[in-house]
């Protein structure tokens, strides 16, 4: 999950280091947590030529998914907190009620 999450940032970015601040991580963590996603897939998603950094067409292929699949992830979590919570706070007032 850490290596979809920095990979997605990344991408965004094409920056390690503005993906490490966006995650709270190091530079070095990011560029680890790609490198072990890429040896994981067996596939290169960054092309990296002279300090600059781009998406190769299989990083350009895989980010769509993951975007989505982290975004789902997002959306189920806070639908389970949502359910888990009792903290609901209703609020009435006149309608003549101005600010």
């Amino acid at each position: 999950m850490k290596a979809l999450q920095a990979f997605e940032a990344a991408s965004r970015h094409l920056n390690f280091t503005r993906a490490a601040v966006e995650l709270n991580l190091t530079q070095t963590a990011v560029s680890h947590q790609i490198r072990n996603l890429e040896e994981t897939l067996g596939v290169q998603l960054f092309a990296r030529d002279q300090g600059t950094l781009r998406l190769t067409p299989a990083g350009e292929n895989y980010v769509g998914s993951v975007r989505l699949v982290l975004s789902e992830i997002s959306l189920a979590t806070d639908r389970a907190n949502d359910e888990a919570r009792d903290d609901t706070l209703t609020i009435g007032c006149l309608g003549t009620f101005q600010i």
